[in-house]
């Protein structure tokens, strides 16, 4: 019955991925007609970037790490970076291509480095790092819409966008204030108040990690101060990639319209976390947004078509992975059920490849 019950949820899931999926190509096939894009004028715009390619992923690789680093400082283990890093790439794969989002992608992270330490403690401390994060985005898109407000003239949709979102930011930053300063068990308080058993017996143990994460957030002030120079240089790696992509699109070498189109990327990534890939939706809306500042919407759907093609690059690299660590939870647990001694020296074989 259990098996019947999770083969159904797992199905309706992967029939709601398909859905998602095929509506953001069907959005970017009828954005890329009504541009009067086609192939050559795709295929050329790639062709722009050539080599470039190579500077884009190491510019992605350097966010990869800075994120992954920011997350090691707050955990109490000893991970190495490599394997950290490579936790994130999955992790972020799983999230990108279902539209479970954070939901899928986090405790992936956790679980792929088990081999270091409990999951439940490093999703909490991954959970602290998503904090800083989150109050960095806020920042990054309060910035950038400032700029867009201010140094651009909008048609009035697109600057009540930059209102909403300067709004939406503002919010988010007022409650990560409130959440420092008060430490709430929110999600323990709202599971309590459920009379279900099986909730109930969820409560204790939610609440404790809940508190595992105030505790890794609440680290002395020289990690933390590690943790804010990360998310610093993440956004600035960003905000470089995308005004290079720009500018070997466009021949666009002023800053301001970089930074607009990458900090309305955050807003993207956020509303639109459901669309698997944010397929259609991020080129688009590059679009759209490029021909309300003042530039070719072409240009615009090309930078958002080139990131989304980085993007895929870098989920497969991270399903590899994914699986790769998969085939070896298998291969030891079999090691393990022949022999105990030679379980033993199976578990310190291949997770110890992935470690590196």
């Amino acid at each position: 019955m259990t098996d019947d019950r999770t083969s159904g949820t797992r199905g309706r899931r992967v029939v709601v991925t398909l859905l998602l999926l095929a509506g953001g190509v069907a959005l970017l096939v009828y954005m890329a007609r009504q541009l009067n894009l086609g192939y050559e004028d795709v295929r050329d715009g790639f062709q722009r970037i050539g080599v470039w390619f190579v500077a884009i992923f190491a510019l992605s690789l350097g966010r990869f790490a800075l994120r992954s680093y920011a997350w090691m400082t707050l955990t109490p283990f000893r991970v190495p970076l490599g394997a950290a890093i490579a936790a994130t790439i999955s992790g972020d794969a799983l999230g990108n291509i279902t539209p479970l989002g954070l939901a899928a992608s986090e405790p992936a992270k956790a679980l792929y480095l088990r081999r270091y330490g409990p999951p439940s403690e490093l999703l909490a401390s991954l959970t602290a790092e998503n904090f800083f994060y989150s109050i960095s985005v806020a920042i990054y898109v309060i910035v950038g819409a400032a700029c867009m407000l201010q140094f651009f003239a909008l048609p009035d949709a697109v600057r009540l966008a930059g209102l909403v979102s300067t709004a939406g930011m503002t919010i988010v930053l007022a409650v990560a204030c409130w959440l420092a300063w008060q430490k709430p068990t929110l999600a323990s308080a709202l599971l309590a108040r459920i009379p279900i058993a099986r909730v109930q017996s969820l409560v204790d143990r939610v609440r404790t990690f809940e508190e595992r994460a105030y505790g890794a957030a609440g680290h002395q002030g020289s990690r933390l101060g590690i943790v804010a120079a990360c998310e610093l240089a993440f956004h600035a790696l960003s905000f470089l990639e995308c005004w290079l992509i720009f500018w070997l699109l466009t021949g666009v070498s002023a800053l301001l319209p970089a930074l607009v189109f990458d900090a309305f990327n955050r807003v993207i990534n956020i509303v639109f976390r459901v669309v698997p890939l944010k397929i259609g939706v991020e080129e688009g809306s590059t679009a759209v947004l490029a021909r309300a500042i003042g530039y070719a919407s072409n240009g615009g759907f090309m930078l958002g078509l080139v990131r989304k093609a980085r993007v895929i690059v870098w989920a497969a690299v991270g399903l590899v992975l994914w699986a790769r660590a998969g085939t070896s939870r298998s291969g030891t647990q079999g090691a393990s059920g022949t022999s105990g001694t030679s379980g033993a020296q199976g578990t310190s074989g291949p997770q110890g490849k992935l470690g590196t």
